[in-house]
């Protein structure tokens, strides 16, 4: 494997917090170079403004998952056309959090805001998942009553199998204690009881929803921006 394809894997794991979508797949990553051990990532945005706490969370996230790699000792984040990209890339470089590069502007740090995206990302995660499980057959009472050791057992296509990585993965995240043993639960892994499976698919069917909008208008801002091809 090349340098460049080591960068490649880890940034496939830097995802758009809001988007719930690799950053290599919605076209934000925009040149690597490599020097010897040092790396330096150009990513872009759809617009000039999107928002700063989001960049942010993007930029760290690129310079912490390519530091992983263990021939790589720097990395520089650049991130281009924004207009806090001067505040942005200084402060990534330097380690500082989120409320130290835009002192006076803003008291709080980013670990909410992460938080709340992890959160409507289980959310998307989860209504694909379900809905598949119930187009493969699942009635709502065994949705409700299935365990997440059955859940990992089950013989599934592979579409199935994607969707059920993805799902684990993001609930693994929310760090759920070892007694919740449900496979489809709340995001404080609170068991889902029949009588309210109805009003919760709802729910976690609208946030992905509106996520999906959401990926669909930044891709077509970003190929408007740039003059990109356009994508299916």
């Amino acid at each position: 494997m090349s340098k460049k394809q080591d960068v490649m894997e880890k940034l496939d794991k830097v995802y758009d917090p809001e988007l719930d979508q690799p950053l290599t797949d919605l076209d934000f990553i925009d040149d690597i170079t490599i020097e010897g051990s040092d790396v330096e990532v150009k990513f872009r945005l759809p617009t000039y403004w999107c928002s700063p706490n989001f960049a942010y969370i993007m930029a760290e996230d690129i310079k912490e998952y390519v530091s992983e790699i263990d021939w790589v000792k720097e990395v520089r984040v650049i991130l281009d056309d924004h207009c806090a990209s001067d505040e942005i890339n200084h402060g990534v470089a330097q380690g500082k959090q989120f409320s130290q590069s835009f002192e006076g502007q803003t008291t709080g740090d980013l670990n909410e805001l992460r938080k709340t995206f992890r959160i409507k990302a289980f959310y998307s995660r989860q209504d694909r998942l379900v809905r598949h499980l119930l187009n493969d057959g699942f009635s709502k009472e065994e949705l409700v009553r299935l365990t997440l050791q059955e859940l990992e057992g089950i013989t599934l296509s592979e579409e199935g199998i994607h969707l059920r990585d993805k799902y684990l993965q993001k609930k693994k995240e929310l760090n759920h204690p070892n007694t919740c043993i449900n496979a489809i639960t709340d995001p404080e892994g609170n068991a889902i009881t029949i009588d309210d499976l109805s009003d919760y698919l709802l729910g976690i069917k609208t946030t992905r929803l509106s996520m999906e909008f959401n990926g669909h208008y930044c891709r077509g801002l970003l190929e408007a921006r740039y003059h990109l091809e356009k994508t299916n």
